[in-house]
C-alpha cells in the first residue's frame, strides 16, 4: 500500500509542476506579446535611438534636416545631400 500512495504522489506533483511551468509560460508568452504590441504602435520606445511620436508622420510632409554618420568618419546633414539631388530614405534592418 506505501508504494501506491508514493506513486500517486509523484504522478500529482509532476501534474501541479507542469501546471505551473505551463501557467507561467503562458503569463510570460502574453507579456511579450503585449510589449511588442506597445512597441509597434509607439506606444512605448524600443531603444535609446527610437525618435518615433504616434502620428507625427503624415504624407508629402517634408523630412526633418537631420544630421546623420556616414560609415567612415565625419557626418552629413541632409540638407546637404537635397541640393544635389533627390534623397530616398529607406529605413529598416538586414538581417
Amino acid at each position: 500500500m506505501r508504494f501506491a500512495v508514493a506513486d500517486l504522489w509523484r504522478q500529482r506533483r509532476w501534474r501541479l509542476a507542469l501546471a505551473w511551468t505551463a501557467g507561467v509560460a503562458a503569463v510570460a508568452g502574453l507579456g511579450f506579446l503585449g510589449y511588442m504590441k506597445l512597441v509597434e504602435g509607439a506606444w512605448i520606445r524600443y531603444n535609446k535611438w527610437d525618435h518615433r511620436e504616434r502620428g507625427s508622420l503624415r504624407v508629402g510632409q517634408q523630412a526633418p534636416d537631420l544630421e546623420l554618420p556616414l560609415l567612415d568618419e565625419g557626418s552629413v546633414r541632409l540638407s546637404e545631400l537635397w541640393r544635389e539631388r533627390p534623397v530616398f530614405l529607406v529605413f529598416g534592418s538586414c538581417t
